[in-house]
């Protein structure tokens, strides 16, 4: 799966910006501050104002607020994991695969390990590559949850190189490539959205080792 390097602590204007309300004559305008959050949850609202103690401590102060989501546009949601993306820029149409009849292979591995090298280190990752890698030795039985990983990140893979986006390069726009390929992975393979069907317990813990 994979994800994009976390926001940097100076902020990001893809996410939330915040700035005064030019109409607002009585009131000094700051320099706008620009945060990075979590996406919105509730769908449809874009902008919101909220009012707060002014620096004197005599009043209060407007703050307008414009919420952007850092997936860009979408245009449908998927039928099967239920996310938002965008089909015109998610690498090509939805197809029937089927993960179920999948067998693991040296060079599928190796487009694994390409594909979600380009993301930012996820210990989740690194459990389920070396499950991987002791399945070509034999030493692991493979899980439906393997093959389900295997070839969902061999699948996105092909969608980022249909984009034009070259194996080892992380986009300017990483968030939004990343979730309208990865999205229609899923689709591809009628899979949902729970993480659980693409790595096993064990790497999911990992996450909270770190």
């Amino acid at each position: 799966m994979g994800s994009c390097a976390a926001p940097s602590a100076k902020g990001d204007d893809k996410f939330i910006t915040t700035d005064y309300l030019q109409q607002c004559r009585n009131y000094f305008v700051q320099t706008p501050l620009i945060t990075a959050t979590p996406i919105a949850d509730i769908k449809g609202l874009q902008d919101f104002i909220y009012w707060r103690p002014d620096a004197a401590g005599t009043g209060v102060e407007p703050v307008y607020v414009v919420l952007s989501n850092p997936y860009g546009e979408t245009n449908a949601t998927g039928k099967y994991s239920g996310r938002d993306y965008n089909t015109d820029k998610a690498g090509g149409p939805i197809q029937e695969l089927d993960w179920k009849t999948a067998l693991i292979e040296r060079e599928g591995v190796d487009k694994v390990k390409l594909h979600v090298g380009r993301f930012e280190e996820a210990p989740e990752n690194a459990v389920m590559i070396d499950r991987l890698e002791k399945i070509l030795t034999g030493e692991l039985q493979v899980s439906d949850t393997d093959k389900r990983f295997y070839t969902h990140e061999i699948r996105e893979l092909e969608r980022y190189r249909a984009l034009g986006i070259a194996d080892v390069t992380v986009p300017e726009n990483c968030y939004e490539v990343w979730n309208n390929t990865h999205t229609a992975t899923l689709e591809d393979f009628k899979l949902s959205s729970d993480e659980k069907l693409l790595y096993v317990p064990e790497s999911l813990n990992s996450q909270n080792k770190y």
